[in-house]
Order: structure tokens, then sequence, then C-alpha cells
């Protein structure tokens, strides 16, 4: 994971004071968010305002509103609860490009799956101040092309060396609590299946007592 990152915040390049649109692609459960939410974890404090906007192909299909949804969250997350009172679309692209100009932004726009979601949400980059960084998520590279995402980071599988690295990661502190030795790995069966990890932990009598 940590080298992905790493490649990641190169393409980000955040001590440029350009706008930045940075593309992650890859099929699903490649692990895109993860990624996506690790980088932004990571460099959101040099940032005067950021935003994590998950699912936007399952909120903006699932209903006439769901895109407008998204337009305040954004703007909701990025102008200290503003844009509750957006009424369409159109109101709500206005709103972003003339309000964010004035803010170093981070902004996470996790599986698109349309061009016009882009449209939307990062119409272009003179909608953000210098600086600012926009990460988009997707299974479809032609969305980004579309859009004219220039830096596009290709995100393939994990690794059995990754995903045994991810789980030590994540599972330290609950490693702690039940005292789980790593001399006991080779009684976990890490398998990883369409990028995700299914852990089939098999623990010792001795663990359970």
């Amino acid at each position: 994971m940590e080298p992905r990152l790493q490649d990641l915040e190169k393409s980000l390049d955040i001590a440029s004071n350009e706008v930045r649109m940075i593309g992650i692609k890859g099929m699903g459960g490649a692990g895109k968010t993860t990624l996506a939410r690790a980088v932004f974890d990571r460099i959101s404090v040099h940032f005067e305002a950021k935003s994590f906007v998950e699912n936007v192909r399952e909120v903006s299909n699932a209903s006439l509103y769901g895109l407008l949804s998204l337009q305040r969250k954004i703007l909701s997350d990025l102008l200290n609860g503003q844009g509750n009172n957006v009424g369409s679309v159109h109101d709500g692209k206005n709103m972003l490009k003339t309000k964010l100009r004035g803010r170093k932004v981070l902004v996470v726009l996790d599986d698109v799956d349309h061009k016009e979601q882009l449209e939307a949400l990062a119409g272009d980059l003179n909608w953000f101040k210098h600086g600012s960084r926009i990460i988009i998520t997707t299974r479809d590279e032609q969305v980004l092309i579309a859009h004219r995402v220039e830096r596009i980071c290709d995100v393939s599988l994990l690794s059995h060396e990754e995903a045994i690295g991810l789980f030590s990661s994540r599972y330290e502190e609950l490693e702690k609590w039940s005292k789980f030795d790593r001399d006991m790995w080779g009684n976990v069966n890490v398998q990883v299946k369409a990028g995700r990890i299914i852990l089939l932990i098999y623990v010792a009598v001795v663990c359970l007592r």
C-alpha cells in the first residue's frame, strides 16, 4: 500500500500551486477507495477545507435529486454548512464555481461513472483556488479522459504481500487486544478476491481461553 500512496502523492505534488485533478482508475474492488481515503487522511492538513464524497455512482443514480444532494454535501463540507438551500443542479454548479475560488480545497469524488457527474461536481479547474486538488476514482478511464483529466493512476489488485500488510496495519489494535502473536500467521488464510481481502482466521484453542 505504501508504494501506491507514494506514487499518488507524487502525482498530487501538493507543493505545486496549480490546481490538479487526479484520476484513480481500476476494476471494482481493486482498492481505489482505500487508496483515496489513505492519501486524503494523510494530506488533508495542507488544505483550508476538505470533502470526501463517497458512492457518487450509487447516490447520483438513486433519485432525480442524487446529484443535487452530492453538490449540497460538497458545499456544506467546504463552506461550513452553506449550500443546503441550493434548489437545482444548475444553481449548485454556479455556487460551486463562484464560492470555491476563495479556498484551497481537497475533494475526493469516489466511484464516478458518468461525465455528467464530474460536470456537476467539479466542472473545471477554474472552479477552484490555486493549490486545490480533486481526486476522482472510477472503473471507467473514458470518464476521466472525457473530462480532460490528464493525470491518471492505474490501480491493480492487491498482491498477497500487500493484503497481509493492509491486514496488519488495520488490525494492529485488535491484534494487541487478543494477544494474537505474529508467529500464528501460519494459521491465517488471506485470500484476495476481486481486490477485497477475505480473512478466514483459524484461531488456536489457546487464544480462546
